[in-house]
């Protein structure tokens, strides 16, 4: 009885702490796409990649929608990055449209890494790389992803949940559960202070 207690506030925890991220720092809505005019510092980047070989082949590959691919890129690097969801971002990684909060604490890495075990030797869950996958896609799109990316919040959840629930047939899994209760308290009472 006390095993499924402690696995229960474990996956409160883990799974409580993105949308109390979300009313701690409310996030801002804005449904942008990347299909806006360049800036004048985009151009002046375009040019002088541009400038650097004037061979017609560069020129044909290199133009005007080079601005938007590395746009679309640039989303989307952020989005399959873990440092996103587990680090709170590396403050010299600074992307316009994320706004750094913490999504889920960082000792969850260990159980999405499960996850993925589980996913591999069970092709069941496959499905779940490709909804993941498809609505980083689709949210590459977006201008400003801040806020949107809580569309990733069910399947990425579903997937530490399954790496919890691969850790938890283990003899003493109790006792590391009761640990990494401890660490993700500690880290969820670091980030209100």
């Amino acid at each position: 009885m006390w095993k499924k207690i402690i696995f229960l506030i474990l996956v409160i925890e883990i799974i409580i702490s993105w949308p109390i991220s979300l009313v701690k720092k409310p996030a801002k809505f804005k449904l942008e796409t990347i299909f806006y005019p360049a800036s004048q510092d985009e151009e002046w980047a375009f040019q002088k990649k541009l400038a650097l070989d004037t061979s017609k082949i560069k020129r044909f590959y290199y133009n005007k929608t080079t601005i938007l691919k590395d746009r679309y890129f640039k989303n989307f690097l952020v989005l399959i990055d873990p440092n996103n969801y587990f680090f709170i971002m590396h403050p010299r990684e600074d992307v316009s449209g994320i706004d750094y909060r913490i999504k889920y604490p960082f000792w969850a890495i260990i159980f999405l890494i499960l996850g993925t075990g589980v996913i591999i030797k069970n092709k069941k869950y496959l499905k779940l790389w490709e909804w993941i996958f498809g609505e980083m896609i689709l949210l590459s799109f977006l201008k400003q992803m801040d806020g949107w990316d809580i569309i990733l919040f069910l399947p990425i959840s579903w997937l530490i949940f399954l790496g919890l629930k691969s850790l938890d047939k283990y003899k003493y899994s109790w006792l590391l559960n009761l640990t990494f209760i401890i660490l993700i308290g500690i880290e969820l009472g670091r980030f209100w202070l």
